[in-house]
């Protein structure tokens, strides 16, 4: 198995504030809240592992979720996060393939999973879910696309502000919770030069740092090509 569930409690609550339940007809609804898991993780635990079957669709209904592969000298590189009210992880169950990742909890998370079993039922029957995940990956592709670009053309302290941009769009709090390490690996930078890039836009106002939170301030305008 991918993992051993700790809560196996119907997550039906939780599924239901799932943006896509609402276009699913009565009988869909009911097979998904019969189906449908939620469980709790800690920081740093594994929700899925890379190689091993993709059993779940994934959602985040409360916390954060990263994405990462490891390289044989044990070095993490971040891909994508999953942010409270996405979900993710449907390009492994569409492919039918192993997972290419590890799942893990960024910090104390709630998560609810959907069956493969419910979720191809779902894509063969329902059209407006089909439209759904198009969207999905087409948002996730946006996201990539924006790193990738960040990676390739902007300065580290843009980089790192590009990526916090990205992280906290749609919260209205405008603050993430992660290690200096997770966003070194999401920015592709090391951490000794994400943190001089984070210096600099404490510095300038743009963002604060308590713990391992980090708040956007109100001048945050990396969308224009600056800081």
């Amino acid at each position: 198995m991918t993992f051993a569930l700790a809560d196996t409690s119907n997550g039906s609550d939780a599924v239901e504030r799932a943006a896509w339940f609402a276009c699913l007809d009565s009988s869909q609804q009911a097979l998904v809240r019969a189906t449908a898991l939620k469980r709790q993780l800690l920081a740093g635990e594994f929700l899925a592992y890379a190689g091993e079957p993709s059993y779940h669709w994934i959602g985040v209904t409360c916390g954060l979720l990263h994405m990462s592969v490891t390289a044989a000298d044990g070095n993490e590189t971040t891909l994508h996060f999953v942010r409270e009210g996405e979900w993710g992880g449907e390009g492994s169950l569409l492919k039918r393939e192993p997972r290419r990742y590890d799942v893990i909890a960024t910090q104390a998370s709630r998560v609810c999973l959907l069956p493969v079993s419910t979720f191809e039922m779902l894509l063969a029957q329902n059209v407006r879910f089909n439209h759904f995940l198009l969207g999905n990956l087409n948002e996730r592709m946006g996201v990539v696309t924006a790193l990738l670009e960040a990676a390739r053309l902007l300065d580290p302290e843009i980089r790192v502000a590009r990526c916090l941009e990205l992280l906290t769009a749609g919260n209205t709090a405008a603050s993430v919770t992660l290690a200096q390490h997770q966003l070194a690996s999401l920015c592709g930078l090391s951490r000794q030069r994400t943190n001089m890039a984070l210096q600099v836009l404490r510095a300038k106002g743009l963002v604060r740092t308590e713990g391992h939170s980090i708040h956007i301030g109100p001048a945050h305008t990396t969308g224009s090509g600056h800081t």
